[in-house]
């Protein structure tokens, strides 16, 4: 692997019989990322494949946690199946079948992860063929619970999803969110007219003339919780009107936060004019909330009479979330050239939902043929987003104030997918090509403003299919895509891993005893599994290995003074140093000082701590002829007579550091 973060390097060709990860250094703005907090972009691992049974990748997910799984179809014995593997401690399972109960053959799957190894996979599959061959299809899924090698036995999600007359099951798309407690949300569609002749269809007169595209359509949720479905039902508001012919561009999309466990769905659907628009509802429990139109329908009092699709959202941990939507560019209209929009939907207030904000054009994203968005949001709001358009991949951050100013990062005909790391920057992945070989183009940022890129590839030179992206929020990612030609493709993985989030290093705010020292840091996100901490003071380590957040500190090891003190956290391969912190040690008591005065007769003590200074109110002086001295730190006292007198001091410095010096004191 060529890694470089200083200069530009010649990048090798993808070959065959080797995974390549290909790190180059775009460029950097600002400051170069230090070493001790570089992030990782992982070679691509070979997760099934080289071979002619392999079809493609359907989708990757990953948790909070850092597990994660990729899920796709291949076939078994001339029928196809649905497998996955599991991604954890920073490595790929062998794949398992999923549908280990479907005969006739399954398509559409999907994955949601959720902490501790939670896997949630949902596909379609036949259940039955009718009299008069028609299939009947229904929606199936199955887990993965945490310290599970494999999946559960299947559940039935929906028995009916294929439409009564002709059985087609293309709009079904299945979206899956889950929540890190293993909760989640599922979106689907099912046709319920096609709007064509077939056996016994009674022709809806809902239905446009036969011919056109439009089919009536349910726009369908479900929600998972402890290993059972409950079902919401059609969300969309009229699912006697006709939509059009569904296609991935149109799918509906969902988002779970991972506080409440609720949810936001969001879909195309015709409003009163004809024209599609964009909606959204939030999703309580198993209640909906109130319909919500996010694409607008006039934009500077000029009518929007071009279609809205592309619907993506994305759901903060507290319940905030970014719709954004693709409108057509159409002479006559307020959007003239396709653009994309984006609207922000506060945090829950009360039971149906907070009110949806003005849609705002997402700067620089208009122009023809512009692809699909993709959008992620973190818990402090801020947000990012990716497409493609005119061949370019662009990419943007913004928070609830203000969006900023897209960037070029890499070109690419098909979709982008991105994900955000709350302490700043996120990873950006594309299928691209290079000297005529597909590969993954990937881009990570950092929170200082500098960035690396890679080109992924597997071990067989051919076409990228499948692309697909997993964020766990915190800043890693999966990626998982098929390559190879027909009859030799394989299912590659490769993981991004970005460094632990900053750390604040908490220290006493005063002078402490040495035995009572103690540190304490939080990071800037939640802290997830698998990160330990060492701690070091003056540079030197003093405890390493922890996995809570806070520890004492050995006192045999900490002098008088100001000493200063680092948390390193590590991740598998990733560390970050903390900013140094000040930690005020006062080991010893005070010192006590006796000089002579008078010619010998007499003696002057002096009382002094260079660290957190003298309790004088415990200051205790007894001079051996029953002369005293309390609460003062220096005292002078002359003796009547001759003679060996016995001084006596008790000290006590301000963090309670005590001391009972005794001197022999001879007068003559």
């Amino acid at each position: 692997m060529d890694f470089s973060l200083s200069h530009k390097r010649p990048i090798p060709a993808p070959c065959a019989h080797m995974a390549v990860a290909v790190m180059l250094l775009a460029g950097v703005i600002g400051l170069l990322v230090p070493a001790s907090s570089r992030a990782l972009i992982h070679p691509a691992t070979v997760v099934d494949g080289p071979a002619n049974d392999v079809l493609e990748v359907d989708g990757t997910a990953m948790a909070r946690d850092g597990s994660g799984g990729i899920v796709y179809r291949k076939r078994v014995n001339g029928v196809t199946h649905v497998f996955a593997a599991r991604f954890e401690s920073g490595g790929w399972s062998s794949p398992v079948q999923v549908d280990v109960a479907d005969t006739l053959g399954a398509s559409q799957p999907a994955i949601a992860a959720g902490e501790g190894g939670r896997l949630l996979v949902v596909w379609v599959q036949v259940r039955n063929v009718n009299s008069h061959g028609i299939s009947l299809y229904e929606l199936m899924s199955a887990s993965s619970q945490p310290g599970a090698r494999g999946f559960g036995p299947p559940i039935i999600v929906d028995a009916n999803v294929g439409e009564p007359y002709t059985g087609d099951v293309s709009a079904v798309n299945p979206k899956l969110a889950m929540a890190p407690n293993g909760a989640a949300y599922l979106v689907y569609r099912v046709i319920t007219n096609d709007c064509l002749s077939g056996f016994g269809d009674p022709q809806n007169g809902s239905c446009p003339l036969n011919g056109t595209e439009k089919k009536l359509v349910d726009v369908r949720v479900a929600r998972y919780n402890y290993l059972l479905w409950s079902t919401l039902g059609a969300v969309n508001r009229a699912s006697q009107v006709a939509m059009p012919t569904p296609t991935d561009a149109n799918a509906p999309a969902i988002g779970i936060d991972g506080l409440s466990g609720n949810g936001v769905v969001t879909w195309q659907e015709p409003d009163s004019s004809g024209a599609e628009r964009i909606f959204v509802r939030r999703l309580f429990g198993t209640v909906q909330g109130n319909v919500l139109q996010a694409s607008p329908d006039a934009i500077g009092g000029r009518p929007v009479t071009s279609d809205a699709d592309a619907p993506t959202v994305a759901v903060s941990p507290e319940g905030a979330a970014r719709i954004v939507y693709r409108i057509a560019g159409l002479a006559g209209s307020a959007v003239r050239t396709t653009s994309l929009f984006v609207n922000l939907l506060p945090s829950a207030v009360d039971f149906h939902g907070s009110r949806l904000a003005t849609a705002t054009l997402v700067p620089g994203a208009v122009q023809a043929g512009m692809g699909t968005p993709a959008a992620v949001v973190d818990r402090k709001g801020n947000f990012r987003l990716a497409w493609t358009q005119g061949g370019v991949v662009e990419d943007l951050t913004g928070n609830e104030e203000a969006i900023g100013s897209p960037l070029q990062v890499g070109f690419s005909a098909g979709r982008a997918f991105t994900t955000i790391n709350p302490s700043g920057g996120g990873t950006t992945a594309w299928a691209a090509s290079t000297a005529g070989l597909s590969v993954v183009g990937v881009r990570e940022d950092y929170s200082q403003g500098a960035y690396q890129t890679a080109r992924l590839a597997g071990t067989v030179p051919g076409g990228v299919d499948g692309l697909s992206l997993g964020g766990d929020g915190q800043g890693d990612a999966l990626l998982g895509w098929t390559q190879g030609p027909p009859g030799a493709s394989e299912v590659a993985g490769a993981f991004v891993q970005a460094p632990p989030g900053p750390l604040q290093v908490l220290t006493p705010p005063g002078w402490v005893r040495a035995r009572s020292a103690s540190v304490s840091w939080t990071a800037s996100f939640d802290a997830v599994p698998g990160i330990s901490y060492a701690v070091y003071v003056d540079g030197h380590p003093r405890a390493r290995g922890l996995t809570r957040l806070q520890t004492s500190l050995d006192p045999k090891a900490l002098g008088d003074g100001t000493h200063s003190v680092q948390v390193l956290a590590t991740s598998g391969d990733q560390q970050t140093m903390s900013p140094a912190s000040p930690l005020k040690i006062d080991a010893n008591p005070p010192i006590v000082r006796i000089t002579r005065t008078r010619d010998g007769r007499g003696v002057h003590v002096s009382v002094r701590d260079r660290a957190s200074g003298v309790d004088a109110r415990a200051t205790r002086i007894s001079f051996g002829d029953g002369g005293r001295s309390r609460g003062r730190t220096q005292a002078t006292h002359e003796y009547g007579g001759a003679g060996v007198y016995s001084i006596t001091a008790q000290v006590r410095d301000r963090v309670g550091n005590r001391a009972t010096v005794r001197l022999r004191m001879s007068v003559r």
